[in-house]
């Protein structure tokens, strides 16, 4: 997965916003540039090209502190290495940089290109990633791994390899399960420390009575986390139940964009979901607390490809824009958008609440209010006019079983009975 990711979020030049809008769509209906690249005067970006970039967003969003019809363009990437570097691919990979980064206000060429990133950055408070430290190439040898040795198990007179890869697959899960078991209270104690060492760098910078009621939220619904099920216990600290176990939501269909045949949702594996909520100004504290201990959460109790038992987010991240008056969410994930909302509900309802009730229109009975719920995140949806995925059809589950593969495949491949030379030479140990 991506070491670092940019959040970009610039003010369009007041009369380029149908301009950006139309070429935005465009992009995003022909991500791979198959279209474009026919024409030589068709701006683009060829996100194709990268080696580098996981995900990657492009939307116009409304900016109401500039006045009515104004537009800013929300930016924003997972990638792998430097900072640095991953400006100069960016702008390399942009055909047409006036183009398209002019129609932002303080855009000054390819010169400035950093320079205007920088000025337009926003740091996430929260940044949730699946397989930290697992780059874009390491992801497509896994996949093709797994993809060619799948293909060597099926073909007629590899029974005695088939046999002895079972066999030994057995033995890795149990070895597996095995330890997970012996080191379960290892982890367990060192969680419960590491959390336990961050409460005084929290409570100087929250303070008690903040840092107390957003630890309450958050963990009320986390059971599954032994040390924070004990405290709770302890504490009698629990949340309402969902009112509605399961529910739909109004169909999202803002007329604007299906007139322009803008990328629809739940066409592929994976998605992407932007929201931009409102912060009341006295929740401003008690929201900064809730996102630095759900941040410490994801670095610290997540495990590969899972977070406190979810395992459809490939990123996610929360930043406060605005100079905190509202809440900005991007996330990369698998499945559907209900079927992604109502998992959260059942698995960290709490954590809902925690992080919009400070919205002004929050639903009154919250997130166990699963409809009303839906109905709130519907209305503060934005659209992505363009959603880049490097590997669009491969699930969570999908690339932790592929990297795990390749992680053992010198121990699980040696001897077999399979010319080596048959698979990819990178996954030859």
């Amino acid at each position: 997965m991506p070491s670092g990711g940019v959040i970009v979020l610039a003010r369009v030049r007041p009369g380029k916003e149908e301009e950006l809008f139309l070429f935005l769509n465009r992009l995003g209906n022909d991500i791979n540039g198959r279209e474009l690249a026919t024409s030589h005067r068709a701006p683009r970006i060829e996100f194709r090209n990268s080696h580098t970039i996981h995900f990657a967003r492009l939307a116009l969003m409304d900016d109401p502190d500039s006045g009515a019809g104004r537009k800013r363009l929300l930016v924003t990437t997972d990638f792998d290495g430097p900072l640095e570097a991953h400006v100069r691919e960016l702008l390399a990979l942009t055909t047409d940089s006036l183009a398209i980064w002019g129609c932002c206000e303080d855009y000054g060429g390819g010169a400035d290109f950093a320079a205007f990133l920088d000025r337009n950055r926003i740091e996430p408070a929260t940044y949730y990633l699946a397989f930290r430290g697992d780059n874009l190439p390491r992801i497509r040898d896994a996949r093709e791994l797994r993809e060619v040795f799948c293909a060597l198990l099926a073909a007629p007179g590899n029974e005695a390899l088939r046999a002895e890869l079972s066999g030994r697959l057995r033995l890795l899960g149990w070895i597996r399960r095995a330890w997970r078991r012996v080191a379960a209270p290892v982890l367990f104690i060192m969680h419960m420390f590491a959390g336990l060492k961050e409460i005084p760098r929290l409570r100087r910078q929250f303070g008690w009575a903040h840092l107390l009621l957003a630890g309450r939220q958050i963990t009320a619904t986390l059971g599954r986390i032994p040390w924070i099920r004990l405290i709770n216990s302890i504490l009698g600290n629990g949340a309402q139940p969902p009112t509605a176990r399961f529910s739909q939501a109004s169909p999202w269909t803002p007329a604007r964009l299906m007139t322009r045949e803008h990328p629809p949702e739940d066409t592929i594996l994976q998605n992407q979901l932007t929201l931009v909520t409102d912060v009341r100004a006295e929740e401003l504290p008690r929201q900064k607390a809730v996102l630095a201990i759900i941040n410490h959460y994801a670095r610290r109790l997540a495990t590969p490809g899972n977070l406190v038992g979810i395992s459809t987010i490939h990123t996610v991240r929360w930043a406060l824009i605005d100079g905190g008056r509202r809440l900005l969410m991007v996330s990369n994930y698998d499945g559907s958008w209900e079927n992604y909302i109502d998992e959260f509900a059942e698995m960290i309802l709490s954590g809902l609440n925690a992080l919009w009730s400070s919205a002004p229109d929050f639903p009154q009975a919250g997130a166990a209010d699963v409809p009303a719920f839906k109905q709130f995140l519907r209305t503060h949806q934005v659209p992505a006019n363009v959603f880049y995925s490097a590997y669009p059809q491969t699930s969570v589950l999908n690339l932790k079983q592929d990297l795990e593969f390749q992680t053992w495949n010198g121990w699980l491949l040696r001897g077999l009975p399979t010319p080596a030379t048959r698979l990819p030479a990178a996954s030859v140990a």
